[in-house]
């Protein structure tokens, strides 16, 4: 007898059973997730850390839930964030609005190779590029590709309008708890991909997934001629 796939998508405890529902992440369960992933930590470890069960921080990353205050200061710790952060406190405020640094801070100048890995996994960056009515800069989800970059954009966007030609692309990543950050500036040339050949590997390959839900049917590649880099880092 097959199972539903509403079973076989159920995670597995820890004791080697299964929730009694498919699971349905909360907000806080995708923050504990995410950090998780960033920090690159398993679950085991993040469970001993914050000194709470492995079997309730599986729960706790696929089902809507609230710990108490001193079990979401210890997973904040576990997570070098805080509580406010996984609560997603301020997520409607620029990045860095929050109080200044309490220690001294120093900046590092980053090897191409180093820029090359931090936005190797992709993600959400900025394009930017000149018009006739003046320098225009905007956010797009982006993949790399064998050292180049790509995004998707619509036929009739001012993306695909100034697809060919010189542009800048900037990442950025800021951890207002840890008191840190990077930017990785890539400076290029970017052309409309036409040739379908060329098409057919993005669209297999590049796993560009824009936010927006309308059609961005229009693939746009970023060929690197020069890549800077800057981390903030505190002592």
């Amino acid at each position: 007898m097959t199972a539903s796939p509403e079973i076989e998508h159920r995670p597995a405890r820890p004791d080697g059973g299964s929730w009694p529902s498919p699971p349905y992440p909360g907000d806080l369960s995708r923050r504990v997730a995410q950090r998780r992933s960033e920090l690159k930590l398993t679950r085991q470890q993040v469970a001993a850390r914050a000194n709470v069960s492995l079997r309730y921080l599986e729960f706790l990353e696929n089902y809507p839930g609230m710990p108490s205050s001193s079990v979401l200061r210890q997973l904040a710790a576990a997570l070098q964030t805080s509580p406010s952060a996984l609560l997603g406190a301020g997520i409607d405020s620029p990045p860095g609005s929050g109080k200044a640094p309490t220690r001294e801070v120093i900046l590092e100048r980053l090897p191409a190779a180093e820029c090359r890995q931090l936005i190797a996994t992709g993600g959400v960056g900025r394009i930017g590029f000149s018009t006739a009515s003046g320098t225009v800069i905007l956010p797009v989800n982006f993949a790399m590709t064998a050292n180049t970059i790509v995004i998707r954009t619509g036929s009739g966007s001012v993306i695909a309008a100034h697809g060919d030609g010189d542009v800048s692309f900037e990442v950025d990543h800021i951890d207002e708890a840890m008191e840190q950050a990077w930017s990785v500036l890539v400076q290029g040339q970017a052309h409309r991909v036409l040739q379908r050949t060329e098409l057919a590997h993005l669209q297999r390959c590049a796993a560009v997934l824009p936010w927006p839900g309308d059609d961005h049917d229009a693939y746009i590649r970023i060929a690197p001629h020069r890549i800077s880099g800057r981390r903030i880092v505190r002592r």
